[in-house]
C-alpha cells in the first residue's frame, strides 16, 4: 500500500501506543506502523528532495498531534506514552478520524494556546540527523568503491605503480603541500617522490606509495628502508608513507622507535576518505541544499 495523507496516519500511531501500554521512542513506532498500514518496503524508505523520509515524517506530525489533543504525553526527549483520557478516547473511538479528534479533545485549544515549538524543533534537529547519518553512509560507500578501484587495479599492470604515485603525489599536492616531484622507478633512491613543505618550497617530504591487496600488510622492513631511503640517502627527515592496505603491528612500532625522522602512515581507508573530501579520482555530479525556513 502507498503511503497515507498525514492525519490518517493518527488512528495507527494511537493504536501502537495503546497496544503496548507504556512508554516508546517514536522510532519504536516505524515498523510497527509500517505493518499496521501495509506499507511496501519501496514507501518506507521514500526520500523528499530535502532529504527526509517521507514515512517518518509522517509518524513525527501525528505525535505532534495526538499530544496537542492530549492523547499521549511526552515523558522525555523523543519518548511518549498514552494518557488515561487517550486510552479511553481510542476504546471509545477505535477508527477516529480528524474531525472526530478535533470535536472530542482539547487539540483545538491547544493549538490556539500553544505552538509546541519544543516538539517541532526536536523533529526537525532529529530529521537533520537522519540527513547527516544518510550522507555519511553514502559517502563510506563511495570511499569503499574508491578503495576497491584502487585494490584491483591488477598486480600484472606494468603501469599500477606509476598510476597510483601519481594520485598519492596529486592527492598530497591538493591537501596544501607545495610542488610535487616523482622519483619513483629504477634509480630512485628508496622514495617515489616529494613534495615541498609549502608552495614556496621550504623544506623536503619524502613519499613512498604501495598498492596493496587489502591481506597484503606493510611490513617493518619496508618502512625501516624507507626511513633509510629518506635519511641516508636523500637527506629528508620527513615522510609519508601510504599504502591501499595497512600496516603490521611491527612497522607501527618501527615508525614510533625513530628518533630523528618523522613518518605518517596512512592506511586504505585513510586514503579513500582524503581523496573523496579532496575530490581526488571522483567528481561531483550534483549538490543539494538543506533549508531551514525561518518565517
Amino acid at each position: 500500500m502507498a503511503l497515507l495523507k498525514y492525519r490518517d496516519y493518527d488512528k495507527y500511531v494511537l493504536k501502537f501506543f495503546y497496544e503496548i501500554n507504556k512508554p516508546a521512542h517514536r522510532k519504536d513506532t516505524y515498523k510497527k506502523l509500517k505493518e499496521y498500514t501495509n506499507t511496501t518496503e519501496e514507501d518506507f524508505n521514500l526520500i523528499t528532495k530535502n532529504g527526509y523520509n517521507k514515512f517518518n515524517s509522517r509518524i513525527h506530525w501525528s505525535l505532534v498531534v495526538l499530544k496537542k489533543a492530549q492523547l499521549i504525553e511526552n515523558i522525555d526527549k523523543g519518548i511518549y506514552q498514552i494518557t488515561d483520557f487517550g486510552k479511553k478516547f481510542y476504546e471509545e473511538n477505535p477508527n477516529f478520524d480528524f474531525k472526530t479528534l478535533k470535536e472530542k479533545t482539547p487539540y483545538l485549544e491547544n493549538s490556539k494556546n500553544n505552538s509546541d515549538d519544543d516538539d517541532i524543533e526536536e523533529i526537525e534537529d532529529e530529521n537533520r540527523n537522519e540527513i547527516e547519518k544518510s550522507i555519511e553512509e553514502y559517502y563510506e560507500s563511495v570511499e569503499k568503491d574508491i578503495l576497491d578501484r584502487l585494490q584491483s587495479m591488477g598486480d600484472n599492470n606494468v603501469d599500477k605503480g606509476t598510476k597510483f604515485e601519481n594520485i598519492c603525489l596529486e592527492l598530497l599536492e591538493k591537501m596544501g603541500y607545495g610542488k610535487k616531484y616523482r622519483t619513483g622507478g629504477s634509480g630512485d633512491r628508496g622514495i617515489d617522490g616529494t613534495l615541498t613543505m609549502d608552495k614556496f618550497g621550504f623544506d623536503m617530504i619524502g613519499i613512498q606509495c604501495k598498492c596493496y591487496k587489502e591481506n597484503n600488510k606493510v611490513n617493518d622492513t619496508e618502512i625501516t628502508k624507507f626511513a633509510h631511503g629518506l635519511k641516508n640517502v636523500n637527506g629528508i627527515n620527513r615522510g609519508i608513507f601510504i599504502t591501499t592496505s595497512d600496516y603490521t603491528p611491527q612497522a607501527k612500532k618501527v615508525v614510533e622507535e625513530l628518533k630523528d625522522i618523522k613518518i605518517i602512515l596512512i592506511k586504505g581507508y585513510r586514503l579513500a576518505k582524503y581523496m573523496r573530501e579532496y575530490e581526488v579520482g571522483v567528481k561531483v555530479l550534483e549538490t543539494r541544499n538543506i533549508y531551514d525556513v525561518i518565517i
